[in-house]
């Protein structure tokens, strides 16, 4: 009776498992249907064989008795001839090869295991596969070997679709699935070796039992709040979906006004706003998957059969946002953006989509807008300025240049900005305000930031440049660089190399970075003041910093905005403005750079105004550190061309 123990504890594992199963699970993938499929066979198995057992080893069967003995037999290889096919099955759709294919494929995959099910049903006429001898005992046929041929194949199959498309899931979920499969395998070989011990259904209640506490435990893929799949979900689907070839849509939702209501109304209530919006999107159509990617954004894979139908669902999408939310009496008007994406047409990289799925609107516009196709340029130009950053740290191709600063009191340059310049090989050259941003997003601003102050202070360590009297150099410093480590280390190790003093070298920091400094990098600020650096203010008017503020930080200059000068020109109050505040910070005793000076009206109108310290195109533009070095050596003074 061991063989009925076996049984048995299959039977008991596989109904736990599949109880288990359907009271944690909340979303039901198609492998995850697939694999309730497989316990349910499984189980199925299990009470065919009991029945079909016990009977056998407990008496000699005869009229009803027998019929139900042989019934079961039939029942349960009936049943077993589906595991193989399926759990093959079920490893396409977990590496993605197996999603979303039509009916066709289906048929055609299954085809050998209808074959051995109808090969199993005409057995009573046959006798192919099994018998029953005098005794009533089950005897094997030489037809018996078939389904275990047929069912080796799906097993290559299997096999051949777990390393094919290895890389299209996770390396635990390849372990899990690999260690777990061998359970049946050797289940398999057992009983196959010996068939009077029944280990096959036992083993493979193993194996499921042990896929389903991890592959098929999604917890950590599942945003509690929303109840849909959250932002590691949508990264690992992206990435099996694009290493398997399915073309597909990304659909993803920012919600650009959703900060308000989070504040109108408490964490519970807004859980069940975004719980509404997501079920509603589910209910779309079920080649739709949600996920909800950051607190303000939703994304939606959608497996389209046509491009038509893409183009509905988003007009369907846009309609209902566009009509407003409504919950406990409180009307949500959701400011929505939506962006589409076609795979791999459009975007073919899982960070790209991730990106995407987690880019909020710079400016707010009110009520639906789609954007798509070439509007989504912004998504693949950066990912390939990333690529010439990353090229111009390997290679060295970072330039600085070194724009003059004039000093109205002393009619000389007594200082430089120093400019970071690249010239890639394949974008050409890329604009300062486009590389900084993006060095910043990806952290590359730290690398690239010691690059530049490397190569300021190699430059003032030139014999050349010492005789110019120049009183310090201007070096930008992102808040980044603050947050990110040992900056302070860095420099010196750096400044000990080229003999250089903090003194000759002044920190700018913007007027956003100071006021966040207010924070946590106000002690790294404290540290490099300590140290001997000096610190200036740029773009000062940009940002929201209060006087009191700005004259407690300390600066040595304060330097004004460029857009303002530039406004200037043509807009009375912005003139007034500038006049108004450059005098006011002149009269605080704070040194006043003025940048982006083009004309002699430009020049005249901010000395009149107070500022001491001139920047701009109408002395130099930014210069090669040599070119650079010749003005300075040439320059006469502004007085002296009077």
């Amino acid at each position: 009776m061991t063989d009925i123990v076996f049984l048995f504890c299959a039977l008991i594992l596989s109904v736990s498992c599949i109880v288990y199963f359907l009271s944690r699970k909340q979303l039901l993938r198609s492998q995850s249907k697939v694999f309730l499929w497989i316990l349910i066979f499984v189980a199925f198995s299990a009470v065919s064989d009991i029945v079909s057992n016990y009977i056998e080893n407990t008496c000699v069967a005869t009229g009803s008795l027998y019929t139900i003995q042989y019934g079961t037999q039939i029942l349960y290889l009936m049943s077993h001839q589906t595991l193989a096919p399926l759990y093959a099955l079920y490893i396409m759709m977990v590496n993605g090869v197996g999603v979303k294919r039509g009916k066709g494929f289906l048929m055609l995959f299954l085809l050998p295991m209808f074959l051995m099910i109808l090969l199993v049903a005409t057995n009573p006429l046959t006798n192919w596969l099994f018998y029953y001898d005098a005794n009533a005992d089950f005897r094997r046929s030489a037809g018996e070997v078939v389904i275990y041929v047929v069912s080796g194949i799906y097993l290559l199959v299997s096999i051949y679709f777990m390393i094919r498309y290895r890389n299209a899931v996770s390396r635990s979920t390849n372990l899990a699935i690999w260690y777990f499969f061998s359970f049946t395998v050797v289940g398999v070989a057992v009983q196959l070796l010996y068939p009077d011990l029944k280990v096959e259904l036992f083993a493979e209640s193993i194996s499921l039992l042990g896929v389903m506490l991890t592959v098929e435990n999604e917890d950590e893929f599942i945003d509690s709040a929303s109840r849909v799949y959250n932002r590691q979900a949508f990264q690992s689907d992206n990435v099996r979906m694009i290493h398997t070839g399915h073309k597909y849509a990304v659909v993803c939702l920012n919600l650009t006004n959703m900060r308000f209501y989070t504040r109108m109304l408490d964490y519970n209530d807004m859980t069940e706003v975004v719980r509404m919006m997501a079920q509603w999107l589910r209910e779309l159509s079920k080649d739709v998957t949600v996920y909800r990617v950051t607190p303000n954004n939703l994304a939606l894979i959608v497996l389209y059969h046509d491009v038509e139908q893409v183009g509905a669902i988003i007009d369907r999408i846009e309609e209902r946002f566009a009509e407003g939310w409504v919950y406990k009496n409180v009307s949500l008007d959701l400011n929505t953006l939506i962006r589409v994406a076609m795979v791999p047409e459009e975007l073919s990289e899982p960070d790209l989509l991730l990106e995407l799925a987690e880019e909020n609107a710079e400016v707010e516009h009110r009520g639906v807008q789609v954007q798509r196709g070439s509007e989504l340029y912004f998504i693949t130009r950066r990912a390939q300025v990333e690529e010439a950053l990353k090229r111009a740290l390997e290679e060295g191709r970072f330039e600085v240049y070194y724009q003059p600063i004039w000093d109205a009191e002393k009619d000389r340059i007594v200082s430089a900005e120093a400019l970071l310049r690249l010239n890639d090989p394949v974008l050409g050259r890329l604009a300062p305000d486009e590389l900084i941003p993006i060095a910043e997003r990806n952290g590359m601003i730290v690398e690239i930031g010691l690059v530049v102050f490397e190569e300021v202070c190699a430059f003032l360590s030139e014999k050349r440049v010492k005789r110019l009297g120049l009183d310090y150099i201007e070096v930008n410093l992102s808040i980044y660089q603050l947050i990110m480590g040992n900056t302070l280390e860095r420099f010196r190790e750096i400044m000990k190399q080229y003999d250089i003093k903090p003194e000759q070298i002044n920190l700018e920091i913007t007027e956003t970075a100071s006021v966040n400094a207010a924070s946590s990098p106000i002690g790294v600020i404290n540290d490099m003041k300590n140290a001997g650096f000096t610190f200036s203010l740029d773009d000062y008017g940009t940002g929201y910093s209060n006087l009191t503020y700005i004259i407690s930080m300390d600066f040595l200059n304060i330097k004004s905005d460029k857009g303002l000068l530039w406004d200037a020109d043509k807009n009375k109050n912005s003139r007034m403005l500038l006049g108004d505040t450059i005098r006011m910070l002149r009269r605080l005793g704070v040194n006043v750079i003025q940048e982006g000076v083009e004309t002699k009206y430009q020049l005249d109108f901010v000395l009149n105004a107070g500022a001491n310290l001139i920047q701009g195109f109408y002395f130099s533009q930014p210069l090669r550190p040599d070119a650079f070095i010749d003005y300075v050596e040439r320059f006469k003074g502004v007085k002296s061309e009077k």
